[in-house]
């Protein structure tokens, strides 16, 4: 029986109720399945019967038979039924799954973890699968629910119980000398592993995407591994798990290309349909269980009642219904919304230009922004330097939560190259001219954060630029970091798609005065901001030359007595 192409046709016909993200997965396995002539990939239905088979032997958590449901037959039928032409092995070696809480996804760990420790033959012997997550706890609960399933299954077959030794920290294969293990992801206990499968459970936690890496680069001498992503979404779009959402959202959506990536996400496709239970399952698939839905629906509905009478629904959709979200209530934008006004960078050639500066300490980050007038809207971007002072630019990525290095291969930042690890302000003028000098922009104003300044100013000042202090108090800042926002949402500034500028944006909270006057701030020491500070700089400035050209042209018509005609 195929179950994939059961399962995509019933979403594609509406007769499973399912979000974008799934539709999408769906019309890809439509669509992999009617591509022949340079296709290097085909479906072994066998085998991916015989994996669902292999998972329904073993029993449920309760001793009770297993069954499994539609969405989840699919998702096992992908990833062991794909092959690859010529060799057999699987198609993909990358998975990401996610799924709202209490829909099974530690259950899915445990099935994968049993197919490819007892029914994989590639290698033949040795395999190695790890499952991690940012705490021992985490990794201990998909390798646990395993062990718990294979020591079942070994009460009633005994070959199976011949080949196994469970343990608490490990279960080994006799047969094949594979073994299956729970790790912390510490990057020094996963570094040196040449895993043929690695699961990263809960992945949402993790603060960057070093042991993606770390993994990834563990399985460069297996032809048959899978890195599998298994988590609900993530409270913290600064996450590598969100940046890893924007990507898999490209490649549904046809603008990347990644053949040998399968990608499952259910997520509701607004936070309004939280209020309606009637599409719950976009995000909650065991709903398709009419028992489980019995007690799952009423569960939601106590949460959904509770939490937003407490003012708490950010968190809630993020779990119960697994969509991204700023889940501090101190945010100072919504990412959704940034994410939204994201464009290819326009021809801004000859175009005024204003530039803002946030000058850091030398051991920190400093960075350049700027905000060039467009037709109907306001276009920004940014750039910046990174200092390497203490630890280097590795400690200093870990430290601070981002790659930098990724960044600078993106263009978006320049790693500092001295010896010392500062930030070289000379290389800083010559970016700052060299901008100028190839946009060939009429520079307006060169906005300026007074503290620490005199590191550029005096050689900025020597070119005849119109250099303006900001000084970073309430008087000057609070009503810009209001209309900031504004425009932004209402689609009146748009930017390229720079991941420096949109972590510092995701890193920034408000705080406000005695008064109310608000003013963006950051959440920790480690947290950067400075690229959206630089960019705040700037548009006070155009927001003030604007306001000023509104008032001119308000005084010459009051002036000229055309308002008594």
């Amino acid at each position: 029986m195929n179950y994939s192409l059961e399962y995509a046709n019933k979403v594609v016909s509406g007769e499973i109720v399912a979000g974008k993200k799934i539709i999408q997965a769906c019309k890809r396995t439509i669509r992999d399945f009617n591509r022949k002539r340079g296709f290097p990939y085909y479906f072994d239905e066998d085998k991916a019967d015989k994996a669902i088979q292999f998972i329904e032997a073993m029993p449920a958590k309760d001793g009770s038979v297993l069954k499994l449901e539609l969405f989840q037959k699919y998702i096992v039928s992908e990833l062991f039924g794909w092959r690859m032409n010529g060799t057999g092995n699987r198609r993909f070696d990358r998975a990401y799954l996610s799924l709202s809480r209490k829909n099974g996804k530690s259950f899915l760990v445990s099935c994968i973890g049993a197919l490819y420790l007892l029914m994989e033959n590639k290698p033949a012997r040795g395999r190695q699968i790890v499952f991690s997550a940012n705490s021992s706890a985490q990794a201990h609960i998909g390798f646990d629910m395993l062990a718990n399933g294979l020591r079942q299954l070994a009460t009633t077959h005994p070959a199976i119980n011949s080949r196994l030794k469970i343990n608490r920290n490990e279960i080994v294969d006799r047969k094949t000398d594979s073994v299956a293990m729970p790790l912390a992801s510490d990057l020094h206990s996963l570094d040196g592993l040449q895993s043929d499968l690695a699961i990263c459970d809960e992945f949402a936690l993790a603060r960057t995407d070093d042991i993606l890496n770390t993994l990834k680069s563990g399985q460069v001498a297996s032809d048959n591994s899978l890195l599998a992503i298994i988590s609900t979404a993530s409270p913290d779009l600064n996450s590598p798990m969100y940046k890893e959402f924007k990507f898999v959202s490209k490649v549904l959506s046809g603008t990347e290309k990644a053949d040998r990536y399968f990608i499952c996400c259910y997520q509701q496709d607004s936070n309004e349909e939280a209020f309606d239970p009637d599409t719950w399952e976009k995000s909650n698939p065991l709903l398709a269980n009419p028992e489980l839905a019995k007690v799952m629906r009423s569960s939601i509905q106590a949460d959904v009642d509770l939490l937003s009478k407490q003012g708490k629904m950010r968190l809630m959709l993020v779990k119960n219904f697994n969509r991204f979200q700023n889940a501090r209530a101190d945010g100072y934008l919504m990412m959704n919304d940034w994410d939204a006004q994201a464009i290819d960078p326009p021809d801004t050639t000859g175009k005024p230009v204003f530039i803002g500066i946030d000058l850091s300490k030398s051991s920190d980050l400093t960075a350049i922004s700027w905000a060039v007038p467009m037709d109907g809207y306001l276009y920004v971007d940014s750039h910046s330097f990174v200092a390497t002072k203490y630890g280097g630019i590795d400690e200093k990525s870990r430290e601070d939560g981002f790659d930098y290095v990724a960044a600078e291969g993106r263009g978006e930042a320049d790693i500092s190259k001295l010896d010392s690890g500062l930030i070289d302000y000379s290389a800083v003028l010559k970016y700052i001219l060299n901008l100028i000098e190839v946009n060939k922009w009429d520079v307006k104003a060169i906005a300026y954060d007074p503290w620490r300044s005199a590191y550029l100013v005096t050689d900025l000042e020597k070119r005849d630029f119109n250099l303006i202090s900001v000084r970073q108090g309430r008087q000057t800042l609070s009503t810009p970091t209001i209309r900031f926002r504004d425009d932004l949402y209402s689609g009146k500034i748009k930017h390229s798609d720079n991941q420096l500028l949109a972590y510092a944006a995701g890193n920034a909270i408000l705080k406000y005065d005695a008064n109310g006057n608000m003013l963006i701030d950051k959440q920790r020491n480690a947290t950067k901001i400075d690229p959206l500070a630089a960019l705040m700089n700037a548009y006070t400035i155009e927001l003030n030359e604007e306001e000023d050209k509104s008032n001119e042209v308000d005084n010459d018509y009051y002036i000229s007595g055309r308002w008594l005609l």
